[in-house]
């Protein structure tokens, strides 16, 4: 028996609607072979995490701590000269003395009586001298005798000068004002040209000599300012300024000598003593970015910036540490920022998920170095 046209209806309407849902599973499951969205976002690697610093630029500034002795202004060892006794010591040690103030005296007596013959000489040449001027013209004395006398008292003036010259070498004066040292004679001792009597030295502005590597002569200029320490004065630090560059570098040590000049307004510096001597070179600009930034691979220094949301490596040459930082040379503009975490898993190419470092952060640029 046939079934019904109205069950024939129902069957259809049943049936219909399951081979309609049938269709669109089989639509929506993905062909053998080819992986579905899901399947292809699971695969795709997921973004890096990293952290970025800005880089910035820095002044290529030199610090340099290096030591040096101090030396007078103007020092000297003081020597007599002439030998003989001495009878006057005019100075003690540590004294501030005039220029041209006494500090020794010799026995002088046999001088002073030189002195006075060639006075003595000089008078009778003079007289001599006068008569025969007046008798000039007459031809009571003939002119040769005239000029005699006139030779007698230019030879009489001489021998005068030369016994003061004598007799003022008696006495030992100060060449310049300063401070004298040690006594090293007393009263009644005799004394040699090569007997040293004391030390005389000019410290109102003390000189530190002190030596640079060559690398840094094209850095230095006169009236460059730096610093001085020394071990007597640990709290305190003298201000002074080059004053002096030597014409050469030691072909030896390769170094340049130097002298600064430091005022010793309240002397309290003395010459020999020894001197850290701390000074700042100014150099070029360069960028700079943290230490953590600079890697190292087949082709030299390289650091990771970000473009686009993806890695990109950038070849730079590494010029010196400064502080925390790294002075780059190379295609990196002022201001990009590089990564400082999270190297180790970036290829090029790679989606990164960035962080900035925060402000105050150890990573961050400090507010003295940005300002440069």
């Amino acid at each position: 028996m046939s079934p019904s046209p109205r069950r024939l209806l129902a069957i259809v309407l049943v049936v219909l609607p399951c081979v309609a849902l049938l269709a669109w599973v089989a639509r929506a499951q993905p062909r053998a072979g080819a992986p579905g969205t899901d399947e292809v976002a699971r695969r795709a690697p997921p973004p890096v995490p990293v952290v970025l610093a800005d880089s910035i630029a820095v002044a290529d500034t030199a610090r340099i701590e290096v030591l040096g002795s101090g030396l007078a202004e103007r020092s000297v060892t003081v020597y007599p000269a002439a030998a003989g006794e001495v009878v006057q010591v005019g100075f003690r040690a540590g004294q501030r003395v005039k220029a041209g103030q006494q500090l020794l005296g010799l026995k002088d007596r046999s001088q002073r009586l030189a002195v006075d013959l060639a006075v003595a000489q000089l008078d009778a040449a003079k007289r001599l001298m006068a008569r025969y001027e007046t008798t000039r013209g007459t031809g009571a004395v003939p002119g040769s005798l005239i000029d005699e006398a006139q030779s007698g008292v230019e030879l009489a003036e001489i021998a005068l000068r030369q016994a003061r010259e004598a007799l003022a070498d008696r006495v030992v004066l100060a060449p310049f004002a300063g401070v004298v040292g040690i006594a090293g004679v007393e009263a009644g001792d005799r004394v040699a040209l090569d007997t040293a009597i004391t030390t005389l030295d000019d410290r109102r502005i003390l000189q530190v000599a002190f030596e640079l590597p060559e690398v840094y002569a094209a850095r230095l200029k006169i009236g460059q300012a730096l610093r001085v320490t020394n071990p007597a004065y640990a709290d305190r630090h003298f201000d002074g300024r080059i004053s002096r560059i030597d014409s050469r570098i030691d072909a030896t040590s390769r170094n340049l000598r130097l002298r600064a000049s430091v005022p010793n307004s309240d002397d309290v510096l003395r010459p020999g003593m020894s001197f850290a001597v701390q000074l700042e070179l100014p150099g070029a600009q360069f960028v700079a970015v943290p230490e953590l930034a600079l890697q190292w691979g087949r082709d030299g220094a390289y650091v990771w910036t970000v473009v686009d949301g993806k890695a990109q490596q950038v070849l730079v040459r590494s010029v010196r540490r400064v502080d925390d930082r790294v002075l780059l040379e190379g295609p990196l503009p002022v201001g990009t920022a590089v990564v400082v975490e999270g190297v180790q898993r970036l290829r090029a190419g790679r989606a990164v998920a960035a962080v900035r470092v925060p402000s105050g952060s150890a990573l961050a640029p400090p507010a003295a170095a940005a300002s440069r």
